[in-house]
């Protein structure tokens, strides 16, 4: 029988489902038709609209505007007149030139010498005054006005003061409650707002008429004295919850706390008086433009961060501070005032600490550029028609319907807090409250930083000499190179609580040991003559001793501690001491074995083989490391040496192992030759094995793997970032490993940093051809709060993602989440080698967690406000809710359903009414 027939198999029950004509008609269908956009369009059948050409065929990257003529200044500030305003100061006294003649000339009369001790004689004794109310007179502790004595309140001296005065309120003027308390300079009567975006949803002002809508977006029409919410038939999730968390600030939109909120939907359109309604304040119903392409609201959001000017006060003019950035708040300084031109949005930026003249230039400065020419050819798009570059880019004077605004840190609108993707609720004065929560927005971490971030290079620091890879290292500041001269290596072992010496040269340790090695070098520093360029040599210095202590990955605790005690015991010379751990051995050390070092198991069979992973690209810093003899150990992005019990040596070589691994591979196998293996005669050559064209004698020790799925081959090396919020608000900082260098490297990381680190853990994995985000397991149910802070953070973690995969250079790729417990072939095979955690599998396993997710389409569904009742009663609940709030996803009309009465009713109760309600609802 042939190995073919040898490998047919029968069809499982599974696949003879799957072989049935009606197969598909028993999977579910999949969730990206349920939640993306384009899937909705493609049920719909509608055609998007290819828009926004110039942020297709141009790069973003603009030039900086031009500031408009000065003959817009039309109301020039008067000059302060300086020394008018220091007039009434003394003026200073001339100065007086002394000689030493002059001194001579003080009378000594002023300045009398004391001669001889000088005794304290007792004043004589007045007598006192026989008239009592003279008496009375003369004593200072006694007053001679009425002082009223109030007795002691609960209430404040403003509120005693406030309540004896006697003025006339009744002919105060008051603002009547209902007006706007927003500082505004010039809002128009109809104000509409565009809200498009897909991670960053963006708000922009765009012109009051129907033709400015179109059905893949959001607007808000807010008037004085109605809010109108309109929902495009293929606008996505974030959109809309954007849109209707609108309402909740509609005072600071410019509407009345008493106006009309309406809610709108395209597919849903009626001849109702509400449709009516926002048709008049549209200027009339008139035909608008369909969706676009699904990517373009990612388009409009790279494109509005370039769309952007920040100007300074500059005496009477402006000076241009910042442009085609993302606007930050650390641009909003507290100390001064600023003017932020968005196109049809002019805001005026007025600190807390601002000098009060100089706010009340930027206002008037503001005003005259509201009034001024307009240029935004520089801009990426037409801030005045984001969406149709047919409107012209110049013009005399803005339109009617431009914002002009003065915002502050504590009266911020919703609409200028959205220009900026780091605004935190700490410079938010309003707090959401508990009648609607909606799902936090995601602390904003920069993408752009990471990407283009160099990682230092690698230098190991001992007694405050830097000694670089422990070879030499050169120092870029005072253009000075160090040589370091390795004059002994000596080793010993700790096995079973006892010492033994041996040979440096063959660098072979136990994964279940400790080393003692013993390192003596010295230095040598040479620099450069300015001008000469002459080398400025000097001769070696003194001896230097420092001491490593190894432990192995299955070293016992109690060996651990006996290396740390002969450590102390053999540093005679009082030099550095350094704990090292196996797999994270720095370059130094490895350069100690000139690449011989070789990390093997302490329990193996003589009548198998062995396999060992190659580490490292730099050939004197090679490593060997034993993993398990199976196929499965095996990796595309590596090297591995097999050593049959025969002591045949051969060298496998993946399909995308990077160039420097093979030859790192090739020295190590040469020096394991040369210097053999413990109980196993050694056979001469290195026989060479490729993956996929495996020899027989390789398949005679490890039998054919399934191939895995590889893209491309490694360009550059992956990168790792741990994900923490130790300080509140997330942070992504990079994982170096130890031996990094110019060269590529295929798996630098081990799963140990993974799970060793405080659960639930995030990380960002960036493998080139991938971007990963791994989520770690919590060992015990999370509180409410820290689960919706968890949730939060694991927003911020996949908007990340997006973003960093995004902007590399490389092809686009996929973008996933992975759980602890159940990661995918494709995530496991980017580490040298994987053990499954049962602890991770079991914990995910019980929230229903148990593949790998797409992070767009996760995220979608994340950055939902608002849920069905059906949704609620289910249990788990959806991803983000709350548990301690349940009833706050609500609408109003599941509200009113649920609990039997509306939002405001429900929260005027007693905190354990509440929790009755609740209780009853099932939505406790």
């Amino acid at each position: 029988m042939s190995s073919v027939e040898e490998g047919r198999r029968s069809p499982s029950a599974e696949e003879e489902c799957l072989a049935s004509p009606h197969w598909k008609e028993r999977v579910q269908t999949s969730d990206v038709n349920q939640f993306t956009v384009e899937a909705k369009m493609k049920l719909a059948g509608a055609s998007p609209v290819g828009r926004l050409p110039v942020l297709r065929s141009q790069s973003l990257r603009v030039a900086a505007p031009s500031l408009p003529a000065a003959s817009w200044d039309r109301r020039p500030v008067q000059p302060v007149d300086v020394e008018a305003f220091f007039a009434a100061e003394s003026a200073p006294s001339p100065s007086m030139a002394l000689s030493a003649l002059d001194l001579s000339s003080l009378s000594s009369e002023q300045h009398e010498r004391l001669h001889g001790p000088v005794r304290a004689r007792p004043q004589p004794r007045k007598q006192a005054s026989k008239n009592p109310v003279k008496a009375l007179l003369c004593r200072e502790d006694v007053s001679s006005t009425y002082t009223e004595r109030r007795p002691k309140s609960m209430l404040a001296e403003s509120a005693v003061l406030g309540l004896a005065a006697k003025e006339d309120f009744a002919s105060v003027a008051l603002r009547p409650v209902s007006e706007s308390t927003s500082p505004r300079l010039g809002t128009p009567d109809v104000l509409l707002l565009l809200v498009k975006g897909r991670r960053h949803v963006q708000l922009r002002v765009v012109s009051p008429s129907a033709t400015a809508l179109n059905s893949g977006d959001c607007y808000v029409l807010v008037a004085p004295a109605v809010v109108c919410v309109w929902l495009g038939a293929f606008a996505n999730v974030l959109e809309q919850a954007t849109a209707r968390d609108l309402l909740l600030n509609k005072r600071k939109l410019g509407a009345r706390a008493d106006a009309q909120e309406v809610m709108l939907k395209e597919e849903a359109e009626s001849d109702s008086d509400e449709w009516t309604l926002f048709w008049n304040l549209l200027g009339g119903k008139q035909p608008y433009a369909p969706a676009g392409p699904p990517d373009e609201d990612e388009l409009f959001e790279r494109a509005c961060a370039h769309s952007f000017v920040a100007y300074g006060v500059d005496g009477e003019r402006l000076k241009m501070l910042a442009w085609a950035t993302t606007p930050s708040v650390q641009l909003l300084d507290e100390e001064r005032a600023l003017v932020l031109d968005f196109g049809a949005e002019l805001y005026v930026w007025a600190g807390k600490r601002a000098d009060k003249d100089e706010r009340r230039r930027a206002c008037l400065l503001a005003e005259g550029l509201l009034a001024a020419p307009f240029d935004f050819t520089a801009f990426a798009l037409n801030p005045l028609s984001p969406l149709d570059d047919t409107r012209p880019r110049t013009g005399e004077r803005r339109p009617s319907w431009t914002l002009l605004s003065k915002q502050s840190s504590s009266m911020a609108s919703p609409l200028f807090r959205s220009k900026m993707p780091d605004w935190t609720d700490a410079r938010s004065p309003t707090a959401p409250t508990s009648k609607d929560v909606a799902p936090a927005p995601p602390a904003h971490i920069d993408a752009l930083p990471l990407v283009h971030a160099t990682p230092p290079p690698v230098n190991l620091v001992l007694e405050g000499a830097a000694l670089g890879r422990g070879d030499r290292w050169s120092d870029p500041v005072e253009r000075r190179h160090y040589h370091v001269r390795t004059s002994d290596v000596r080793v010993w072992t700790v096995d079973a609580g006892v010492a033994k010496p041996v040979h440096a040269r063959l660098g072979h340790v136990t994964s279940s040991e400790c080393c003692v090695v013993q390192w003596k070098y010295a230095l040598q520093s040479e620099g450069h003559r300015l001008g000469t360029g002459a080398s400025t040599g000097s001769s070696w210095g003194r001896d230097r001793c420092a001491f490593f202590f190894w432990l192995g990955s299955t070293c016992p605790v109690a060996e651990q501690g006996l290396s740390a005690l002969l450590t102390v015991q053999l540093d005679s010379e009082r030099g550095p001491q350094l704990r090292v751990r196996q797999g994270y051995e720095p370059a130094a050390f490895l350069r100690l074995f000139a690449g011989g070092m070789l990390i093997q198991r302490a329990t193996t069979s003589a009548s198998s083989a062995r396999l060992f992973w190659v580490r490292g690209e730099v050939a004197e810093e090679g490593c060997l490391e034993e993993v398990d003899a199976l196929s499965a150990s095996l990796r595309s992005r590596g090297c591995f040496v097999l050593v049959s019990p025969a002591g045949r040596v051969l060298l496998w070589q993946g399909r995308i192992a990077p160039e420097a691994n093979v030859r790192v591979g090739q020295h190590c196998a040469t020096l394991l030759l040369d210097r053999g293996l413990a109980n196993v005669p050694m056979e001469p050559g290195v026989q060479l094995e490729h993956d996929g064209q495996e020899s027989d004698e390789w398949r005679r020790w490890l039998s054919p793997r399934s191939p895995e799925a590889v893209s491309r081959p490694l360009t550059r090396s992956p990168r790792l970032f741990a994900l923490s919020a130790l300080a509140g608000a997330l942070e992504a900082t990079e994982v170096l490993h130890d031996t990094r260098s110019q060269f590529v490297a295929g798996m630098p990381f081990r799963q140990e940093i993974l799970y060793e680190a405080a659960q639930p853990a995030l990380f960002l994995l960036d493998a080139v051809d991938a971007v990963f985000v791994w989520q770690g397991w919590s060992p015990t149910p999370l509180e409410p709060a820290a689960s919706a802070r968890f949730h939060s953070h694991r927003r911020s973690a996949l908007t990340l993602a997006l973003d960093y995969a995004r902007l590399l250079d490389d092809k686009p790729c996929p973008v996933s989440l992975v759980y602890a417990g159940f990661e995918s072939d494709d995530f496991v095979h980017r580490f040298p080698h994987w053990t499954t955690d049962h602890e991770a599998t079991r914990c995910h396993a019980a929230e229903g967690r148990t593949c790998v997710e797409d992070a767009e389409t996760l995220l979608s569904a994340l950055s939902r406000s608002r849920f069905s009742l059906d949704e609620l009663m289910r249990r788990p609940l959806p991803e983000g809710v709350d548990p301690m709030r349940i009833e706050a996803y609500l609408d109003d009309k599941d509200f009113a359903t649920a609990l039997g009465c509306d939002k405001d009713a429900f929260y005027s109760m007693p905190p354990w009414k509440q929790t009755a309600a609740k209780k009853d609802a099932a939505l406790f």
